[in-house]
């Protein structure tokens, strides 16, 4: 996009949200025009087809404004004064729990590690993950395993689940009286498979264990509800599918444990209980403008529907995999289908390697996609939003197809 060109764009989607909404609600009956207007809220290139917001959401004209609102009053010598207990309730409106347990680091990583480092774990103290975590949500593990001598077991998963009950069995039968701490993936990074974060929950703390959740994907992707899940933490990444600005963490810490967790930054008030988990927002100087992008992350998202939203995701997710799977050579490596499923889809195709498919496709259509190289998978991982249309993902399978 030439500078023209983008600074156009930025000046029209300047609009606030009190604009695009009423366009929204008299689209709502005419499904092709609506998903067409928001695309036309984002800077995404006609001829860009974007599939990797598991890795980074592309910001809405809004949030793109509302940061660089912030940083003009910033620069002008006015900066907007931070008001925690707005941004707090917000974020509980859209995600459940309870408002004063809101921290925010600047990512999952971030986020993980303030927990990880936060406990008081020592010598031969068992922490149970699984061997499809995220390196950001699992080398504070490492990390604390190594430093402390506390040891590290990784849970194998299956591909395809099929049993919520089996899959809770496999934590279970790996507990031991040494076990401190269980720390899963809300959605894997790998496939998109949704796991009972719930009855993991219920399971370890009734044996008195810490529950911890890497849920860097679900906010933007799913509804979440922190009260009915029940973790003790809960760390997320809203510059995925909440589409929030690049350095918006979420960090939520359940009531027993805000007076507990060790800061891992200490500023003033880091002893200060009466805080409770707000001393963990005290990190020095930091760059407010990421939270004004959060919050207006937040609204676009409400403006368009939690459901509403994951509906679409799901229906361009299907339509994906119906097509993958009538390509030969197509090994889908995600769940088929609810309850499982969540808004990725990886595969492989034989006799491609997917760095070269990924290639190809970046060639061919200017496609960005994920490759999966983590644990010798090698899997081709496509994650659609709001922004895709269905002529994308038929453009994609064909192209596919093509290789095949």
């Amino acid at each position: 996009m030439d500078r023209r060109r983008f600074l156009n764009r930025f000046s029209r989607g300047s609009a606030t949200l009190a604009v695009l909404e009423p366009r929204l609600a008299a689209l709502r009956g005419d499904q092709e025009a609506f998903w067409a207007e928001v695309r036309a809220a984002f800077f995404i290139p006609e001829d860009r087809i974007y599939l990797n917001v598991g890795t980074l959401g592309p910001q809405p004209d809004t949030v793109v404004a509302a940061v660089a609102e912030h940083a003009r009053r910033v620069a002008a010598t006015y900066p907007p004064r931070m008001d925690w207990d707005a941004l707090k309730a917000q974020v509980a409106e859209l995600l459940g729990g309870d408002p004063e347990g809101y921290v925010f680091p600047r990512n999952t990583t971030e986020a993980m590690s303030f927990v990880a480092n936060g406990l008081d774990l020592g010598r031969n103290d068992e922490i149970l993950t699984t061997a499809h975590e995220h390196i950001g949500g699992v080398s504070c593990w490492e990390l604390i395993a190594e430093r402390r001598n506390a040891k590290l077991i990784r849970v194998p998963l299956p591909a395809r689940p099929t049993d919520r009950e089996d899959w809770v069995r496999l934590f279970a039968n790996q507990i031991t009286s040494r076990t401190r701490v269980i720390s899963v993936s809300h959605v894997t990074f790998t496939n998109g498979v949704v796991l009972p974060v719930r009855d993991l929950a219920a399971t370890a703390r009734a044996q008195g264990i810490t529950f911890v959740v890497d849920g860097a994907h679900p906010p933007g992707l799913m509804p979440v509800d922190m009260a009915h899940i029940a973790p003790d933490f809960y760390a997320s990444s809203p510059h995925k599918w909440l589409l929030a600005p690049q350095g918006t963490g979420l960090l939520y810490i359940a009531p027993d444990w805000r007076e507990r967790i060790w800061p891992s930054l200490a500023s003033g008030g880091w002893n200060d209980m009466t805080l409770g988990a707000h001393r963990l927002n005290h990190m020095g100087t930091m760059d407010e403008s990421r939270l004004a992008g959060l919050s207006a992350a937040i609204r676009f998202h409400q403006v368009l529907g939690t459901e509403t939203v994951a509906t679409r995701i799901r229906e361009l997710r299907r339509r994906l995999l119906q097509h993958l799977l009538e390509i030969p050579g197509v090994q889908v490596q995600s769940p088929l289908g609810d309850p499982f499923a969540a808004g990725m889809v990886s595969f492989t195709l034989d006799g491609v390697p997917a760095l070269d498919l990924q290639r190809r496709l970046a060639e061919a259509a200017r496609i960005r996609t994920r490759v999966i190289s983590e644990y010798d998978l090698g899997w081709m991982r496509i994650s659609p939003h709001v922004y895709n249309s269905e002529a994308e993902i038929d453009r994609l399978a064909e192209l596919v197809a093509g290789a095949a």
